[in-house]
């Protein structure tokens, strides 16, 4: 018995161990699966949210060309083209100067979004066999680039590269026969419906002359022509096409995640200073076009061609098609090859092995060892959970995490009466915060907000999971309840909010604003304290869209309106048209009694006069009193009284006003002696406008000099010759002429020093961006203008004591901004002007000394009052 007792207690020993070692197997095979399905759910997220960028770059191209190509100028313009390089059709009348600025500017804005290199307008009958050439072409953008690149990369003149034009003038004249045949007349649901033609790879004119012969790649002379065909004007008949010239490396660019590729020294100057890591590694998408053959990736990455062969078989393969509006051609390819795969399954297998060697090693105490193994194995899945659902910085869900729960809830059957919304939330200047006091700041900031947004929304403790805790709150690791409110971090500074079962947006709103609220006190770290903004979109289901893609990309939409709009704001994402329109219809109806019945104020924001140290001066700014939607913003309703003709009658009344309240002050000798008032171009082109502000001055009382008129410089340069001889002619009257907004438009130095001017406003943005040495250089260099001018500079925007010193060492003459002073109604204006005190001012803001190397920029220096 014993000996057979030993053999029976070893076949039950090596019985358990086979047992254990099944279970170890199929334990580490679920999990290689389990992992294996975790990276394709990742890259099918990840290739969705690559495919919806592209769309955006594809699309954003349409539209500009679209809109080009809908120009009345383009449409009635005579169907020829140029028949050499050396006409200029502005000059010879064929086309306006007006226009050409128009299409120019369009051409600026989306070549520098989407790095387009060029845009043609090509009418029909192109012949470049007669030596004609494209209609116009626009590529300043491109032509900056190459400029710099040349001047970084110091080529030799027998290394210039040549243009090549045969390729691309051929392609014109290919897509021209094709959009005849097929798209000869305007569409009727125009501007919707109108086509688009793309063609395949080929070297384009001035992509050739982008990189050095020597240095060059001929892969980054490569072009995508994208059309859009011209329509007459009278009879809406094929004319022509207007085209764009993607460049290929912009698009291989995109599939990396970088600006541009660093194809010259240039370039990699600009990507060492955006801190693009170069060395990441290679992109695994393919973008190609089953129409045209196109496709690009990374080149980078040897084994996309092998995939495309055969050579070699990817592990894993996903295919995603770009939905355009014009087109569905366009298909995005994520590849993983095998070896990459099992750099995430080779853990898992290496882990097998050792557990089956353990459990050799101790099979004595068998019972004891797989509860160990086990117990091992679930604590791995969960740290492999929290890995990959939440975020390793603040442990909020992460953006899978995120995206998958947004999937969950939708899938669900939501009830009608009820909203589902999604909040994108990106803070306002974190990079900034981040390059200025360090990135472990920056961390800690990130965990603080993270901690006042989960308070703010009163959210379940097990979504306040900071580090080293468990990320559901309890041992069981229960998944996240449907109907709770979720708080997300996408990655950088921004954050995401799901908000089930809302009666109605208001409520939206109302959370929104406490969102806001959190963010109102500062945020000690260490001995800083830091004021931190947020801008946020907001998108609501079924409204906004009836998928999570379409959800996030809805809010991200409205986020990044919310973010040009300025710091801390929220928008709502809009997409029905029909409610924009009755919108503006309603408040358009509603202008025309607002000034009958009372409904305009006037707000007035002091300026402070930094060689009295006295509130002198005043900005007058209108404000709209709606009766059911309370204050409205100058922004949303200037434009509409621009366009309905009512703005000269509210202009006469705003500067009546202001006169009006100037003499009130004067006489009760107040310290404000000076009034700027904001004019719009219509209503100084008025014929009587100059009679009208004789007379308004007269019957207030007041001296034409104690009044400043206010200009945008974008204004002025419409018509610049016409509207310089209009101010000289009110200027003779003894007012005051102040260009606002200075630098943010397109005028010449010519024109600059023709226009009759006494004051100059530096825009905000310069002020802002004065802690770069850039943003420093271009202030000093307006200011020296100004000096050289003989004009006063007010300067814009002061919120920061390091502004407003900074301002004061480059020599302006006041200073207007939130650090002074808000919009102030009539009465406080006039009570803070009255109490003001310079020097409890900067000793309150920590003004009382000068900053290290303080010297004065304009040859003077000023004593504190």
């Amino acid at each position: 018995m014993n000996g057979w007792g030993k053999y029976v207690i070893l076949a039950g020993f090596m019985l358990l161990w086979i047992i254990a070692a099944l279970a170890i197997y199929r334990d580490a095979q679920q999990i290689a699966a389990n992992t294996q399905q975790k990276i394709r759910n990742e890259m099918r997220l990840e290739a969705q949210t690559m495919a919806e960028k592209l769309a955006g770059v594809l699309e954003r191209t349409y539209v500009t060309i679209k809109t080009i190509s809908l120009l009345p100028a383009v449409r009635s313009a005579a169907p020829r083209n140029r028949r050499s390089i050396h006409d200029d059709v502005v000059k010879l009348g064929h086309f306006g100067d007006g226009d050409a600025n128009t299409i120019q500017q369009l051409y600026n804005h989306v070549s520098t979004d989407v790095a387009v290199s060029e845009v043609y307008l090509v009418y029909d009958s192109f012949a470049p066999e007669r030596g004609e050439v494209p209609f116009l072409m626009f590529d300043q953008v491109l032509l900056e680039r190459i400029a710099n690149a040349q001047e970084a990369d110091n080529t030799h003149e027998q290394d210039e590269p040549e243009e090549y034009e045969a390729a691309e003038y051929a392609e014109y004249v290919r897509q021209l026969s094709y959009l005849r045949q097929y798209h000869a007349q305007l569409p009727r649901d125009a501007p919707e419906g109108i086509a688009a033609v793309t063609s395949s790879l080929l070297r384009t004119c001035d992509n050739s002359q982008y990189t050095s012969i020597a240095n060059g790649d001929e892969r980054d002379t490569l072009g995508i022509l994208l059309s859009v065909p011209i329509y007459d004007q009278a009879n809406k008949q094929f004319k022509g096409l207007v085209t764009a010239v993607l460049r290929a490396n912009a698009l291989e660019a995109v599939l990396n995640g970088w600006p541009r590729l660093p194809i010259t020294a240039a370039d990699k100057a600009f990507l060492a200073q955006q801190q693009i890591d170069l060395a990441t590694p290679a992109a695994e998408y393919l973008l190609e076009n089953r129409q045209t053959g196109v496709r690009i990736m990374d080149r980078r990455n040897l084994d996309l061609p092998d995939f495309l062969t055969g050579k070699q078989q990817a592990a894993i393969h996903l295919e995603q098609t770009i939905r355009l509006p014009f087109s569905e051609a366009w298909q995005l390819h994520r590849y993983k090859s095998v070896a990459d795969l099992n750099v995430a399954i080779d853990p898992i297998r290496r882990d097998m092995w050792q557990r089956l060697a353990l459990l050799s090693l101790l099979i004595a105490g068998f019972a004891l060892a797989v509860e160990r193994v086990f117990a091992m194995q679930r604590r791995s899945t969960r740290e492999l959970s929290q890995m990959a659902n939440y975020d390793a910085l603040t442990g909020l869900p992460n953006r899978r995490l995120v995206a998958e729960h947004l999937s969950n809830s939708l899938s669900r059957k939501l009830t009608l009466d009820h909203q589902y919304a999604v909040l994108m939330i990106d803070l306002d200047d974190f990079k900034e915060i981040n390059d200025t006091l360090g990135h472990q700041v920056g961390d800690s900031l990130l965990i603080e907000v993270s901690r006042r947004f989960v308070h703010s929304l009163r959210a379940s403790d097990q979504l306040l999971q900071l580090h080293n805790h468990n990320p559901l709150g309890n041992p069981g690791g229960s998944p996240l309840n449907e109907n709770e409110s979720m708080v997300g971090r996408l990655g950088g500074d921004e954050f995401l909010v799901l908000l089930p079962n809302l009666p109605d947006l208001e409520q939206v709103m109302g959370v929104a604003e406490r969102l806001h609220a959190s963010l109102s006190e500062p945020i000690a770290l260490g001995p800083d304290k830091i004021y931190v903004h947020a801008s946020i979109g907001i998108a609501a289901y079924p409204d906004h869209g009836q998928t999570g893609a379409s959800l996030l990309r809805s809010a991200d939409t409205a986020m990044y309106l919310a973010k040009r709009q300025g710091r801390g704001q929220t928008v709502v994402f809009q997409q029905e048209f029909d409610d924009k329109s009755r919108q503006r219809l309603q408040l358009l109806t509603d202008l025309h009694s607002a000034l009958t019945e009372q409904q305009f104020v006037l707000h007035y924001q002091p300026e402070l006069n930094l060689a009295t140290g006295d509130i002198d001066s005043v900005e007058a700014l209108i404000r709209w009193q709606h009766p059911l939607l309370g204050l409205v913003h100058p922004a949303d309703f200037i434009h509409l009284l621009e366009q309905s003709g009512l703005i000269t009658d509210v202009g006469r009344w705003v500067l009546e006003t202001a006169c009006r309240q100037l003499k009130e002050w004067q006489d009760q000798g107040s310290p404000i002696k000076h009034m700027c008032v904001n004019v719009s171009i219509k209503q100084l082109a008025h014929p009587a406008f100059a009679d009208s502000l004789l007379n308004t001055l007269d019957q207030a009382g007041i001296a034409p000099d104690a009044l400043c008129l206010e200009l945008t410089e974008s204004m002025l340069m419409q018509q610049p010759e016409a509207n310089i001889q209009l101010l000289r002619s009110i200027r003779m009257t003894g007012v005051k002429i102040a260009l606002d907004d200075f630098g943010t438009g397109y005028s010449s130095l010519s024109h600059l020093r023709q226009l009759p001017l006494d004051v100059l406003k530096i825009d905000r943005s310069f002020v802002i961006d004065m802690q770069t040495d850039e943003g420093l250089a271009i202030c000093e260099t307006l200011m020296t203008l100004a000096q050289r001018l003989g004009l006063k500079v007010i300067a814009e925007g002061i919120e920061t004591a390091e502004q407003y010193c900074t301002m004061n060492r480059v020599g302006s003459d006041w200073m207007q901004g939130y650090l002074i002073a808000r919009p102030l109604p009539a009465e406080q204006a006039d009570q803070f002007a009255q109490t003001f005190d310079w020097r409890k001012f900067k000793a309150a803001n920590g003004l009382q000394q000068h900053p290290p190397g303080w010297t004065p920029l304009r040859g003077y220096s000023r004593e504190s009052p």
